[in-house]
C-alpha cells in the first residue's frame, strides 16, 4: 500500500494514548505443553510485563476478554470446520460474566493446522469473518502451523500475521485495539433542528446517492455481505432479532453542506443501507462539531433520522482539524471558493472511506499522506475515538491541506490493514458536483483493488 513504512520502533507503553488494562482469559482449557497452551501462557506473561493486570475471574469489568476455543483439524476447508454453537461462544461467555454481548472487548483465540502466512486478502477476510460470525467475537487470533505464526483478524478486514515474538506482537495489537474506545453510538438526536423545507431543498442527499452509485461502478464499494453467509439460517435469525446484526455494508461517504452548515453522511449499514444504491432518505445530517464528547444528529422537523455511519466521529474530527475557507454562491447557485465570500466552511468539502488497497497514486493529482506509525503504530477500528485522532493527525501533516500554495485538490491516506480515506478540498478548479473530481482521480490517477490490502508488520 502506498506510503506505509516498516515496523514501528516505538514502545507501546510510552505512547500518550496507552493505558494499563484488565485482561481475563476464559474458555476451554488446553494442555500447558500444547502450542496453544504455550502461546496463551506467554501472552498472559507479556500483558503483565507491560503493566496490565491479568485476572482469573471478573463480573465483566475487564478491558479484554480472551476466549480460548477449539477448531478441529480435518480434510475440509478451514471455514467448514469452524464450529457453530447456540448461543455462540462469545455471547454465552459474555452473558456468564455480565459483559455486553457483541462488545469489542472480546477476542477468540484458537489454533489451526493451516499456514496463515501468505493468505490472499479475500481468503483471509472470509476466514476471519466466519470465525467471528460463528463465535460472535469481533476479533479473532488464530495460531497457525505448530505455533510458529499468529494472525489477528478484525471485523474491518484486517489480518496481519506475526512470525516472530508472537506473544509480544499480538499483545501490542490487542492492547492498541482495546485502548480505543467505541464512539460510534455516542450521539444525541436534536429533534426539529431545521425546517423540513430546508432539508428538502438540500442537494446533498442526491449528490451522495450519485457518488455512491459511481463508487459502486468503480469497484470502490463492495456488495453488502449478509450475516447468513457465515452462519446457519437459525443463528442468522437470532442475530437479526436480538442483536440487530443483519449485514455488513462497507464504506462511507460524506459531504459538508454550506447552506445548512452541517455534514451529511451515509447512514449506518445496520439500517440495511447499500451505499451503491443509496436512497436520499438513507443519509443523516450532523452538526460538524462534537459537543461534550458527543455527536449531534440534526433531525429535520417531522423526521426520525437513521443512525450515522460509525465513521461519523472521524468525519467531524477531520472537519474540525482543517483550516477554513470562505465561499459564495456562483451565478448558477453552486458554492465556490471566494476570499470575500459570505460563508465560512471547513476546507474539506467531502470524502469517502473505501476498503481497498492502493499500489500507486499520481502525486501531482492526489496527495498521499503516510500513516504516523510512531504515534499510532497499528491502527484502530472504525468508530473509535483514536481513529478520529488519527484522522486529525493526518490532515495536520498534509501539505495540500495546510499549504495554500499547494494546488492539489485531493488527499488520501491508508487506514492500516483495511482500506483508506480520501477527501476533496475547496480549491479553485474543483468540479461543481461534489465528489465528482475525487472519484475521477481514483478512476484515472490511482491504482487500487479490493482483492489486496497490505497488512504491514
Amino acid at each position: 500500500m502506498t506510503g506505509v513504512p516498516g515496523r514501528p520502533a516505538a514502545k507501546l507503553d510510552e505512547l500518550p494514548w496507552w493505558r494499563p488494562l484488565v485482561v481475563q482469559v476464559a474458555g476451554q482449557a488446553h494442555p500447558h505443553d500444547s502450542a496453544l497452551g504455550v502461546f496463551v501462557r506467554q501472552l498472559m506473561a507479556a500483558f503483565e510485563e507491560q503493566g496490565h493486570s491479568v485476572v482469573e475471574s471478573s463480573h465483566g469489568d475487564v478491558d479484554l476478554l480472551l476466549i480460548v476455543s477449539h477448531i478441529p483439524s480435518g480434510p475440509e476447508p478451514l471455514c467448514d470446520r469452524v464450529p457453530e454453537e447456540t448461543p455462540p461462544l462469545s455471547a454465552r461467555t459474555c452473558g456468564e460474566l455480565g459483559l455486553r454481548v457483541g462488545s469489542r472487548r472480546t477476542v477468540v483465540i484458537a489454533q489451526v493446522a493451516e499456514r496463515l502466512t501468505g493468505l490472499g486478502h479475500t481468503d483471509a477476510v472470509e476466514i476471519g469473518r466466519t470465525v467471528m460470525g460463528r463465535t460472535a467475537a469481533p476479533r479473532v487470533v488464530l495460531l497457525g502451523q505448530d505455533g510458529r505464526e499468529a494472525t489477528l483478524f478484525t471485523l474491518e478486514g484486517g489480518h496481519p500475521t506475526e512470525t516472530g515474538e508472537l506473544a509480544d506482537r499480538i499483545r501490542d495489537r490487542l492492547v492498541t485495539a482495546a485502548c480505543a474506545r467505541d464512539v460510534g453510538d455516542r450521539y444525541d438526536v436534536v429533534h426539529g433542528a431545521l425546517p423540513a423545507i430546508a432539508w428538502a431543498d438540500s442537494p446533498a442527499p442526491g449528490q451522495l446517492a450519485a457518488a455512491g452509485r459511481r463508487m459502486g461502478e468503480l469497484g470502490l464499494l463492495p456488495e453488502p455481505v449478509h450475516i447468513d453467509r457465515y452462519v446457519s439460517d437459525a443463528l442468522a435469525q437470532l442475530y437479526r432479532e436480538y442483536m440487530g446484526w443483519k449485514r455488513l455494508s462497507e464504506g462511507m461517504l460524506f459531504l459538508y453542506d454550506p447552506g445548512l452548515d452541517a455534514v451529511v453522511v451515509t447512514a449506518s449499514g445496520s439500517w440495511d443501507v447499500d451505499k451503491r444504491a443509496l436512497r436520499e432518505d438513507e443519509v443523516t445530517l450532523l452538526h460538524p462539531h462534537i459537543l461534550n464528547d458527543r455527536l449531534r444528529v440534526l433531525a429535520p422537523e417531522g423526521l426520525d433520522p437513521k443512525g450515522p455511519s460509525v465513521e461519523a466521529w472521524e468525519v467531524c474530527a477531520l472537519l474540525s482539524a482543517v483550516p477554513t475557507v470562505r465561499l459564495s454562491r456562483s451565478a448558477d447557485g453552486h458554492w465556490v471558493p471566494d476570499p470575500h465570500g459570505e460563508r465560512t466552511a471547513p476546507l474539506i468539502r467531502g470524502g469517502v472511506h473505501a476498503h481497498v488497497g492502493v499500489s500507486r497514486a499520481d502525486a501531482t493529482v492526489i496527495e498521499s499522506v503516510p500513516p504516523n506509525r510512531e504515534l499510532y503504530p497499528y491502527g484502530f477500528g472504525c468508530g473509535t475515538d483514536l481513529m478520529a485522532e488519527v484522522a486529525a493527525d493526518t490532515v495536520a501533516r498534509s501539505r495540500a491541506v495546510n499549504d495554500a500554495g499547494d494546488l492539489r485538490r485531493y488527499v488520501r491516506w491508508p487506514m492500516l490493514y483495511h482500506g483508506e480515506m480520501a477527501v476533496e478540498l475547496w480549491k479553485p478548479g474543483l468540479p461543481q458536483q461534489p465528489l465528482e473530481g475525487l472519484l475521477d482521480a481514483y478512476a484515472r490517477s490511482v491504482t487500487y483493488t479490493p482483492d489486496h490490502v497490505d497488512q504491514p508488520l
